[in-house]
């Protein structure tokens, strides 16, 4: 056992559920790593990839992450995630297809309908889909 728990949770479902041996997350200020023991914080999460290692020499999951908070104890992290999904699991085909479909939506909309609008999150997301992609 690692002794460590990553749980990544979106508001539609528990999306990852296993023992790690390291998370890092993207925080605001940059990436922040955990192991077991760690000392208990919460924090807000910046937009961008998650990895979770299971053993210590093992390679990583990934998980493209918007938004959100992740909280940690000595024996768990607790990933609350307003989206996320494994990299592995999107197609780049489709992301840029729909990206560049919000874009032209966005580009037809005045300033006050877009400040109105979760176009430009829905179109951030892309963004961080394709960057995790490129980064794996």
């Amino acid at each position: 056992m690692a002794g460590l728990v990553c749980d990544i949770v979106t508001p539609q479902a528990l999306l990852y559920s296993d023992d790690a041996y390291m998370v890092v997350v993207p925080g605001v200020e940059g990436e922040m790593g955990f192991l077991q023991g760690h000392v208990p914080l919460v924090s807000v999460l910046a937009d961008g990839v998650t990895r979770v290692q299971n053993q210590k020499d093992g390679d990583a999951k990934r998980f493209a992450l918007q938004g959100g908070y992740v909280e940690v104890t000595g024996e768990k992290v607790i990933i609350l995630a307003d989206r996320a999904l494994p990299v592995d699991a999107i197609d780049a085909g489709a992301v840029r297809d729909q990206l560049a479909g919000l874009e032209a939506d966005l580009a037809a909309l005045s300033d006050e309908e877009v400040s109105k609008s979760t176009l430009p999150a829905d179109v951030a997301w892309c963004q961080v889909q394709l960057k995790a992609i490129d980064a794996a």
